[in-house]
């Protein structure tokens, strides 16, 4: 019993929620995917949320070249298809100061279980790898 204690506390005196560590953990591997390239039927909406479209569409266009408005609508539209335990989904672009091959932006929105959170993530385009730190707000 003391041996299994000592392990439990560290996962109590942990700031992150398991929900929200799950939900980084499954963003993460969303973003970091690239979706098959399917054309798929509109009719088939049930396609749309399934393996046939899990991930990002297209990598090689993940830039500023898109616009911020088609980024961040592509990305919302992802999040809100394959994670259901976020609502009122945001993502806001930052400004790149360093200038390098990647996206900086704002995921936020409020978790099933009522908190809301902040995620400042980096997305190297280079080779598709997911940063998150988060801001419980």
């Amino acid at each position: 019993m003391v041996f299994i204690r000592s392990f439990l506390k560290k996962l109590i005196t942990n700031d992150e929620s398991h929900l929200l560590t799950s939900v980084k953990y499954n963003l993460k591997q969303l973003l970091e995917s690239e979706a098959p390239l399917i054309v798929l039927d509109s009719g088939l909406t049930e396609c749309k949320r399934s393996i046939y479209a899990y991930g990002v569409e297209d990598i090689q266009s993940l830039n500023y070249q898109l616009g911020k408005n088609i980024f961040t609508s592509r990305i919302k539209s992802l999040i809100n298809d394959f994670e259901y335990r976020i609502d009122n989904v945001d993502i806001s672009i930052l400004v790149n100061e360093d200038k390098s091959n990647s996206i900086n932006f704002i995921i936020s929105g409020d978790l099933v279980d009522g908190y809301e959170f902040q995620l400042n993530s980096k997305l190297n385009i280079s080779d598709f790898s997911l940063t998150m730190e988060n801001e419980i707000v």
